[in-house]
């Protein structure tokens, strides 16, 4: 989540707040026993009463969900003032003996105060070792969160981590597709010769079609990118996305395969979609003006194409090339 993401939930949060019980109500009431209702929101900042109690509400038992999100608010608008209540979050993320969905909540908060906080990053090493240990939680949505966290900061050790699960020199933390997106968040030039070779001998074909996406990113690959694009007994998804990567990798390379893709009377509809719409913004307008056998056949297709994909792209490239 990016900071005017923070803000647009942040502001959604407390629009949904107003009218809500207010952390005091809800703690007199789970002690009461009582079920909560609509009431009026607690007044003013929290009190060190507050804070204490909202800290016990996370490490002891297992609150419901709206003393809980009560607790956690109180917590979040006081650690600009004390960030050591930064600690005690970090604590209960780590405590498995806590609930997962408290854990997740309370790594959600954690996430939100990095982004707004000041003197988070003096708190910031700190927070990341302790993702590093959650990776390895049983949890799974709890450890796939922690990772995603971690892939974003381009962490080194979840790097590695990966890395050895798609080499099969320990067990994998995630899905090998998931893995293969989170490396993408920090693509290294290592990376591609072990996504070549998933690429050849894929664990799934999700994982397969992952790795053509990041390998855009190598003009080394373009010969296997072409290769992909060029069988059309290939998956139809690695087709396109081979496309992508081409265009990226090699665009000289890429035209021509638009160009012959266009052309080709048997080729699937979304990949003929796809090359009209590159080369419309794209190739360079001088070598389309003189393309008559390409300008014809664009014509063509836009009178003829069962396809409503391909025909929009006919108008947009016959409105910016035609005669």
């Amino acid at each position: 989540m990016d900071i005017p993401e923070y803000r647009r939930q942040l502001s959604a949060e407390l629009e949904q707040a107003a009218g809500q019980p207010g952390f005091r109500e809800l703690l007199a009431r789970s002690r009461r026993g009582a079920e909560p209702h609509a009431a009026a929101a607690s007044p003013g900042p929290a009190t060190e009463d507050d804070l204490t109690a909202a800290i016990a509400v996370l490490r002891d038992g297992e609150p419901d969900e709206p003393l809980r999100s009560a607790a956690l608010q109180v917590i979040s608008s006081a650690v600009d003032e004390q960030p050591d209540l930064i600690d005690a979050l970090t604590g209960v993320l780590l405590d498995a003996a806590r609930p997962a969905d408290l854990r997740t909540a309370v790594l959600d908060t954690l996430q939100q105060i990095s982004f707004r906080m000041v003197a988070f990053p003096g708190k910031r090493p700190d927070y990341l070792a302790a993702l590093r240990s959650v990776i390895d939680d049983p949890d799974a949505g709890l450890r796939q969160r922690a990772i995603g966290i971690l892939a974003r900061e381009k962490d080194e050790y979840v790097q590695r981590r990966l890395i050895d699960g798609l080499e099969g020199r320990s067990a994998a933390l995630v899905p090998a597709e998931k893995a293969i997106q989170y490396l993408g968040y920090d693509i290294h030039a290592e990376y591609f010769p072990l996504l070549r070779r998933i690429v050849e001998n894929p664990p799934s074909p999700a994982a397969r079609t992952e790795a053509v996406r990041l390998l855009a990113a190598d003009p080394s690959s373009a010969d296997l990118l072409l290769t992909l694009l060029s069988n059309k007994q290939e998956n139809g998804d690695v087709r396109r996305v081979s496309a992508i990567g081409l265009q990226s990798a090699a665009p000289a390379r890429f035209e021509e395969q638009a160009r012959r893709i266009v052309l080709d009377d048997d080729e699937d509809d979304q990949l003929r979609a796809m090359s009209i719409t590159a080369l419309t913004h794209f190739a360079n307008p001088e070598a389309l003006s003189r393309d008559d056998e390409l300008t014809g056949r664009i014509e063509q297709l836009r009178a003829d194409s069962a396809s409503q994909q391909v025909r929009q792209a006919t108008m947009s490239y016959l409105a910016k090339h035609g005669t």
